[in-house]
């Protein structure tokens, strides 16, 4: 058998056998999915998640495409019992390892704790600029510059994850109607914003010296996004009441 095969193997003798145990003691599981299709990941994904609904489950794991697989498949079983995730990522840094956080990874972190942790931080650095030391200013903005980028292309994703997402194992044809919010000012407010936050990661000619932006300003593109993301969750909430209701006048 393959190395795949094997895996699929061990992990239905140990499931198999743990269904006829009485004892609802946890369970640990080390990257179980690795060298697995993606049949045979969503079945793990499925049967972790109902394990979970009568035993603690613990999963070490560095695939972020299966950690996204388990968080959606908890989801969907939270509709018939609550499933809490808590999450412990473990990271390293330049001389040393063992750094711990109960955040999800930074690339699955969903946009509100983003917006979030952006605030937090720039009321830590904003001192530079007051102290003017445009140095240090000068890396923060461009690391907020960076943070903003990456959370504009998350929020996009967001809204339009009811219809179709990264590494989502298929299409949700049943939201569509949260896509018809969309207008062309959300477009053009979302373009300008991504352009505004651009330009300091572009190399710039060092006779122009562009100006940093000032905390306050920081601040302003931070809401921007705040703001753009909530309108958006808004009216697609309106969106799925009105298909609610006539779903409903249906029978």
């Amino acid at each position: 058998m393959s190395e795949g095969e094997h895996r699929c193997v061990a992990l239905a003798a140990f499931l198999a056998e743990l269904s006829t145990l009485e004892t609802s003691s946890g369970i640990v599981f080390d990257d179980p999915v690795s060298s697995l299709d993606h049949i045979h990941r969503d079945r793990v994904a499925e049967r972790l998640a109902t394990e979970s609904l009568k035993r603690q489950v613990v999963i070490f794991t560095h695939d972020i495409a299966f950690l996204v697989l388990l968080e959606e498949t908890c989801r969907e079983t939270r509709d018939r019992a609550a499933i809490p995730i808590a999450y412990r990522v473990v990271s390293r840094g330049a001389d040393a390892a063992g750094f711990c956080n109960t955040e999800p990874p930074a690339n699955v972190l969903p946009v509100d704790k983003v917006v979030k942790q952006m605030r937090k931080h720039l009321a830590n650095v904003k001192i530079h600029h007051e102290r003017g030391d445009q140095a240090n200013w000068r890396r923060e903005v461009g690391s907020f510059e960076k943070e903003l980028r990456e959370a504009w292309e998350r929020a996009v994703e967001d809204a339009v994850s009811p219809v179709i997402k990264r590494m989502a194992k298929k299409v949700q044809t049943d939201g569509l109607i949260r896509l018809t919010v969309f207008q062309e000012q959300d477009c053009l407010v979302m373009r300008e914003a991504y352009g505004r936050c651009s330009q300091l990661l572009h190399s710039q000619p060092g006779e122009l010296n562009p100006r940093l932006q000032t905390p306050t300003e920081v601040e302003t593109e931070i809401t921007v996004l705040e703001t753009w993301v909530q309108n958006i969750k808004d009216r697609q909430s309106n969106a799925d009441a009105i298909k609610s209701t006539v779903n409903f006048s249906k029978y």
